[in-house]
């Protein structure tokens, strides 16, 4: 038997007798294929009738590529201030929890007209930072804002671009009103396989006129 590993291709002039390879017993047409070598095949000189055909089973490349899955990555600043607003002077609404979009990158600040995502809070700069969701770490970038952006203790230098992992502290100037928890999610996406269409080997009767 000769075997060609860079096509990965099997040449069956040289092959001994089929009966020698399988047991006695063994029927040949049955409802699985025949594998040599981890080849899913069929024998060129096998001789099946058609329904012994449809009973093989598909042949697949690559077992990873049938059984592969995506991941989804989502990024969720949760807010975890206390809404203390006496340091602003007036009443000041809590900011809910801020989720990023997995493509591109986006703008935190005060002003909607300004920001892609919005914390309405004064002590906010009206556009504070920028954001960009990665698989492993979000990316931050002061963007130059008056009472800075903080990952944990640590002060932002404005326009230099730093990670924020999963469970990471993000303030946004403001350690009452516009401090977040940065979180991640997965979620697994298995790919749909595509429908089976049965051929109709129906002849169809002529209509009498």
């Amino acid at each position: 038997m000769e075997l060609t590993t860079i096509s990965q291709s099997l040449s069956y002039a040289n092959l001994p007798k089929l009966s020698s390879l399988f047991h006695s017993r063994a029927t040949l047409c049955s409802s699985n294929s025949i594998n040599i070598l981890g080849f899913n095949c069929i024998p060129r000189k096998l001789k099946c009738n058609a329904r012994q055909l449809r009973q093989f089973g598909a042949i697949y490349a690559s077992l990873a590529e049938s059984n592969s899955t995506n991941v989804s990555v989502t990024w969720l600043l949760e807010f975890i201030g206390d809404g203390d607003a006496r340091h602003i002077g007036s009443p000041t609404a809590k900011p809910g929890s801020l989720e990023i979009p997995s493509a591109g990158a986006v703008t935190v600040g005060r002003l909607a007209e300004k920001a892609d995502m919005v914390i309405p809070v004064p002590t906010v700069s009206a556009v504070h930072a920028l954001l960009q969701s990665m698989e492993e770490y979000l990316v931050v970038t002061d963007l130059d804002s008056t009472n800075g952006t903080f990952i944990g203790e640590k002060r932002l230098r404005p326009g230099v671009a730093a990670a924020a992992l999963p469970g990471s502290l993000l303030t946004f100037g403001d350690t009452n009103l516009a401090i977040f928890r940065v979180a991640k999610f997965e979620k697994m996406e298995t790919p749909s396989e595509p429908e089976e269409v049965e051929a109709n080997t129906e002849e169809e009767e002529p209509s009498s006129s």
